[in-house]
């Protein structure tokens, strides 16, 4: 492995580089996994803050989550506005920024997750914070998820989750959702867009 290959593993690089506002469409398994393990009550109001193009709102909606989505692209920078009422917040973070949406939910005081590369805890420079902003489950995915579509799987990732008032955190590897699994979503997703959803979670 060269220099190169290395430097875009550790640091999220795709061979094309980094994409405007740090912007990496969340594939619609990773989202599932999270929702699957957390078991939230339908209906539940979820606040997506970097919602992007909206693939993680397309699968909590078709799930039936009440679903607030909003992005920087479209004006509402979520380190500066103010929050939005909801339940929980649960979004991928711009890589470059997930200190900062950490204390910023944090100041919401609602549960949270966040996508994050599973090293991020990894460096002196956070101990602090993770002693500040104690997660409360640490989530890693069982398997490399493809950002780009292109099929270069090369980021190991994991699902952060914060409950205000815990200080303990657990640790539990999520499994990949079957292909069962995946087409009952895309199923359920159609539904929804047509107004005929009857997902379960």
């Amino acid at each position: 492995m060269d220099n190169l290959q290395a430097s875009r593993i550790n640091g999220g690089n795709s061979l094309s580089g980094r994409r405007a506002s740090d912007f990496y469409p969340t594939p619609p398994e990773v989202t599932f996994a999270l929702l699957k393990f957390l078991r939230l009550p339908t209906q539940t109001h979820i606040w997506e803050p970097a919602c992007g193009d909206g693939h993680i709102v397309n699968v909590m909606e078709a799930m039936d989550y009440q679903v607030t989505g909003t992005d920087i692209q479209s004006g509402d920078d979520f380190l500066i506005i103010r929050p939005m009422d909801c339940d929980w917040i649960i979004t991928n973070p711009p890589f470059r920024l997930a200190e900062q949406f950490i204390k910023r939910c944090a100041e919401h005081n609602k549960p949270f997750a966040l996508l994050l590369k599973t090293q991020f805890w990894n460096a002196a420079k956070r101990h602090r914070l993770f002693q500040e902003v104690t997660p409360t489950w640490i989530l890693p995915l069982t398997w490399r998820p493809d950002f780009t579509g292109g099929g270069q799987a090369m980021m190991d990732m994991a699902w952060n989750v914060w409950r205000p008032g815990h200080k303990k955190t657990y640790f539990y590897p999520l499994a990949k959702p079957s292909k069962e699994e995946m087409e009952m979503l895309e199923k359920a997703n159609y539904e929804h867009d047509t107004g005929r959803s009857d997902y379960k979670s």
